[in-house]
């Protein structure tokens, strides 16, 4: 365990150069350009070729040039190669058994003075349970009703409320479920959407009120389900580039499983989502209590109408706050007819108020210096690992760091030291923790200001929940809200910004075609709060407006400015409205998260929020 600590922080550095395709190996598809087309007269062999037409990706491990080599087959013609940097990562997993194959996307170029180029769509096939032994499938359903379980349970038993949730579910009943933090909401819907998915390949539709929300959830459900077969997919407005195309194709063709949506994505191309080959056997509504409080936006105001538009399946909604308005509202809008609510108060749980702390890692060496299990959750990938090489020096080879940006390999090592007990303290991002579930943590620290309260019970939830006593100690303050609004301007552009960037982007075009990365365009433009992600963000608040496409060439990607006649409401796309209400979430967290006292807190974390006179159960 020590080599491996030593090794993780010898290449932490590593972990945070930008690099595209660090996890290209982990993901399940990817769109990239075929490489070398125009040597050795292969672009002959290019004429004919079609859109959608299957290609081999074959491995050269004795190539003289790269033995990680893979190249790109059209039946027994050779197109070319996949770039050095996507071989790199992907030889390892052909070398050990999986199987990558493509299809053309689109061909670019031609004519007298350009060569044609060849964009291709991998797909990565991992072993299935569901295409294995056909002839016992009854028995192999029983076999992996179990080994579902043990995936997302391993040796513990369901909580008391959950089978009756999946009770109700099982009998198709539309099921609301008001359960405390860390009682295991999201086990409802994953255990069942795995099982139908392996079964019967049904689709499930979740929403999250959040496109943060959705990304936590699909990194660790994708980790999950991808070995199974699997297909997970987010459709948010944060998504761009090969993974906004990934999933386009998925809806035209219905090849996924499971998305995470947020309701103002799925309301805006509610045409595609309500396609009969993307019709969802489950929608889940996580943190419903989102119909009741946020009115105000229309995605949420038209929830029951986009239910009925996607065939009106049944329905899980989820909530640990459903007062009597909110209780009622949920019902209503998804047509409940049974519901779950799980009274239990976390009484192991106490809040350490050590708000505004200056010396934050002098606390951290006094509040840990014990023998139990630490999370210590940062917004930061950087900050995360210069936080544990502090607690390094006083804690040794017990301290590790864990973020996105690691490969998945080291990311599971993290995962099975600290729940082995080798590793004492994990310093992470909110990378860590969804669909990991471990009951023996005793302190949470919570060591910057969250986004949302979703994010803070969460975090927060993960401590104790084997029911022995835990601390959640609250070592942000007032500075970190500065920090966050920053952070939100840059990724959450005001509707003066998109106009000033519109503006500018335009003038640094091209007979209205941009060829510059957003990191070059902002650089260039220096305007404040604009960084190459703010750029990203405006241009997919323009597509959706019909202000811009976005295209592909020989050249690389660019932005096609468009004519548009009359205004254009910016306001009314998906984008703005998932950035505009992660703006409005933070705002009504940061009144109670700075100034409410501990008690109220920690209510809000050990407990549910349920009507006084309804029954427990129906």
């Amino acid at each position: 365990m020590e080599v491996f600590v030593d090794a993780l922080f010898a290449k932490r550095r590593e972990y945070l150069e930008r690099d595209r395709f660090a996890t290209i190996g982990e993901a399940s598809d990817f769109f990239t350009k075929i490489v070398g087309v125009s040597f050795e007269r292969r672009q002959e062999k290019l004429v004919g070729l079609e859109v959608g037409e299957s290609l081999e990706l074959v491995r050269e491990p004795d190539n003289a040039h790269d033995p990680n080599a893979i190249a790109v087959r059209y039946g027994p013609i050779q197109l070319g190669y996949l770039r050095k940097e996507i071989a790199k990562r992907l030889s390892p997993n052909i070398d050990g058994g999986e199987r990558y194959a493509a299809v053309v996307g689109s061909i670019t170029g031609g004519g007298a003075d350009k060569h044609v180029g060849v964009n291709i769509h991998v797909r990565r096939h991992r072993p299935s349970p569901r295409r294995a032994g056909e002839s016992a499938a009854g028995a192999r359903l029983a076999v992996e009703s179990d080994e579902i379980r043990r995936l997302f349970l391993g040796e513990r038993a369901l909580r008391p409320a959950q089978p009756t949730v999946l009770d109700r579910l099982a009998t198709g009943r539309n099921t609301l479920a008001v359960m405390g933090t860390g009682r295991g909401k999201s086990l409802c819907f994953q255990l069942p959407a795995t099982e139908a998915a392996l079964r019967a390949r049904a689709k499930t539709l979740v929403f999250y009120p959040l496109r943060a929300l959705a990304n936590d959830q699909h990194d660790a459900l994708v980790r999950r389900l991808e070995p199974l077969g699997l297909r997970v997919l987010r459709a948010t407005g944060a998504i761009d580039g090969d993974e906004r195309a990934a999933l386009d194709l998925a809806l035209e063709d219905g090849s996924w499983d499971v998305i995470l949506a947020t309701p103002e994505f799925a309301s805006y191309h509610r045409q595609a989502f309500a396609l009969p080959h993307n019709r969802a056997a489950l929608l889940v509504v996580d943190e419903a209590h989102h119909l009741s409080e946020s009115r105000h936006r229309p995605a949420y105001v038209g929830f029951g109408e986009l239910v009925q538009a996607l065939g009106a399946p049944q329905v899980l909604a989820l909530t640990a706050t459903a007062d009597d308005q909110a209780f009622r509202e949920i019902r209503r809008a998804l047509n409940i007819e049974a519901w779950v609510i799980d009274p239990t108060v976390r009484e192991n749980l106490a809040v350490v108020d050590a708000r505004n702390t200056k010396d934050k890692l002098s606390y951290l060496e006094r509040a840990l210096g014990g023998d139990g299990k630490a999370i210590v959750y940062c917004m930061s990938r950087s900050e995360a690992q210069t936080i544990a090489e502090g607690l390094r020096r006083r804690f040794g080879p017990s301290v590790a760091f864990y973020h996105a940006r690691m490969p998945g390999a080291e990311r599971t090592m993290v995962e099975t030291f600290f729940r082995q007990g080798a590793l004492r303290v994990v310093v992470a991002t909110s990378a860590f923790g969804e669909g990991i579930d471990l009951p023996d943590v005793r302190d949470v620290v919570l060591y910057h200001l969250n986004f949302a309260f979703t994010e803070f019970n969460q975090q927060a939830g993960r401590a104790g929940r084997d029911d022995a006593p835990a601390r959640i100690h609250l070592l942000y303050g007032d500075a970190d809200r500065r920090i966050n609004d920053y952070i939100l301007r840059k990724s959450a552009p005001a509707v003066a910004t998109l106009r000033e960037l519109y503006r500018g982007m335009r003038g640094l075009s091209s007979f209205d075609v941009l060829r510059m990365s957003y990191e070059d365009v902002a650089r260039t433009l220096e305007f404040d709060n604009v960084e190459g992600e703010t750029v990203g963000t405006a241009v997919r608040i323009w597509q959706e407006a019909g202000l811009v496409e976005l295209g592909r060439d020989d050249d690389g990607r660019f932005v096609r400015f468009l004519e548009v006649g009359g205004k254009v409401d910016l306001t009314k796309t998906a984008v703005f409205a998932e950035a505009e209400a992660e703006r409005e979430d933070f705002e009504r967290f940061c009144k109670l998260a700075l100034a409410a006292d501990a008690t109220t807190l920690e209510q809000i974390i050990n407990r549910p929020i349920y009507p006084d006179r309804v029954a427990l159960e129906k």
